[in-house]
C-alpha cells in the first residue's frame, strides 16, 4: 500500500517545508488540494504549492488532489503538468475532479452547474487533458469544450514517459465514463457527502463499506487492471473536531477513521482488501498524519 498525506493548509508550514518533512517520515507522495478555501482554511494556488513540494523532494510522488475542472481550463491543467514534471524531474502525477464545493464557485461569480453537468464537463476535459499531455495537441469539439491547438501551437515540452492522469469520482455514472480515460481511479468514499455543493457529515454517516466496494467493482468491470486508490478524511487526536465527527458519524464505516491513531491506521491498512493500492490521507484536526505514521510506515 502506498500512502500519500495532503497538504494541511491550516496546519501554517509552507508546502516545501511540509512536503520535505513528509518525504523524511518516509510518506510515499504528497498531494496538493485545489480550493481557494474551505472553512475557516485558506489554500495557496495549487500549482504553486505542487512546485514548492517538487523543488523541495528528491523521492516523494507529487500529486494534485484533485484540481477543480471548475475552476481551472483544462488547457491549463495540461500545461502546468508538463511544467510540474519537468520540475518534479518525473515525479508529478497529474490529478483532476470535477469539483464540487458550491461557495467557491458562486463567490468567483460563476454558476454552480448541477451534477450531470458537472460529471458532462469533466468527462470531456479529461479527454482533452490526456490528449494534450501526451501530444502537446488537441482538435476537440464537445458540448461544453471548443479545442484547436496543433501545429505551431502545441504545448510542450513533452516528457519521455506520459504523465500519469487520475481522477476522482464516486458516482456510478463518473466512475464508468472517467476510468477509460485515466491511469489511475481514486474512489471518492464521501462523494454522496458533497454532491449538494457542501460537505454534509450527516450523509457522510450513511456511507457503508459495501457501498464502497461497488464503486471499486464499477471501476473494475470496465478496466480489471486499472489502479485504484481512494480518499479518505481521518482524524485522531484531543481536537475537538475529532470529538465532533465520533459523535456524528458514531459507528458508520467512515467513523473507522476517526479515533484513536491505532485503530484508524488498521482501517486505513484494510483498505487493501478491497483492492486498494494507495490511499490519499486529509486530516481532519492537526497532528493526525504525523500520529498514524508510526503505524502506517
Amino acid at each position: 500500500m502506498q500512502y500519500f498525506p495532503n497538504y494541511p493548509a491550516a496546519e501554517g508550514p509552507q508546502p516545501d517545508v511540509w512536503a520535505r518533512d513528509m518525504e523524511a517520515q518516509g510518506w510515499h507522495g504528497v498531494c496538493a488540494s485545489d480550493h481557494f478555501w474551505v472553512g475557516q482554511t485558506r489554500y495557496p494556488h495549487v500549482f504553486v504549492a505542487a512546485t514548492q513540494m517538487a523543488m523541495a523532494t528528491r523521492r516523494v510522488r507529487i500529486t494534485t488532489s484533485f484540481c477543480n475542472n471548475l475552476f481551472r481550463s483544462p488547457v491549463e491543467f495540461a500545461q502546468a503538468a508538463l511544467a510540474l514534471q519537468r520540475a518534479s524531474q518525473g515525479r508529478f502525477e497529474a490529478g483532476l475532479g470535477a469539483g464540487w464545493a458550491a461557495e467557491e464557485i458562486e463567490a468567483m461569480g460563476a454558476r454552480y452547474p448541477d451534477g450531470p453537468t458537472r460529471v458532462s464537463m469533466y468527462v470531456e476535459a479529461l479527454q482533452i487533458v490526456r490528449c494534450l499531455m501526451r501530444t502537446g495537441q488537441c482538435q476537440f469539439a464537445g458540448e461544453h469544450y471548443q479545442i484547436r491547438i496543433d501545429g505551431e501551437q502545441a504545448l510542450g515540452p513533452l516528457p519521455e514517459a506520459p504523465i500519469p492522469l487520475i481522477a476522482s469520482a464516486g458516482g456510478p455514472r463518473a466512475l464508468r465514463e472517467v476510468t477509460p480515460l485515466v491511469d489511475r481511479v481514486e474512489v471518492k468514499a464521501s462523494a454522496r457527502a458533497t454532491r449538494g455543493g457542501a460537505l454534509d457529515f450527516e450523509i457522510m454517516a450513511t456511507v457503508t463499506e459495501e457501498e464502497v466496494r461497488s464503486n471499486i467493482d464499477r471501476v473494475r468491470a470496465v478496466r480489471g487492471d486499472l489502479p485504484i486508490g481512494i480518499f479518505i478524511l481521518v482524524g485522531t487526536g484531543d481536537d475537538p473536531r475529532v470529538s465532533m465527527l465520533q459523535q456524528v458519524l458514531g459507528q458508520s464505516y467512515l467513523g473507522r477513521f476517526v479515533g484513536e491513531p491505532e485503530s484508524v491506521a488498521q482501517a486505513v491498512q484494510a483498505l487493501s482488501h478491497l483492492g486498494v493500492d494507495r490511499v490519499q490521507l486529509t486530516e481532519l484536526a492537526p497532528g493526525t498524519v504525523e500520529s498514524l505514521a508510526p503505524y502506517l510506515l
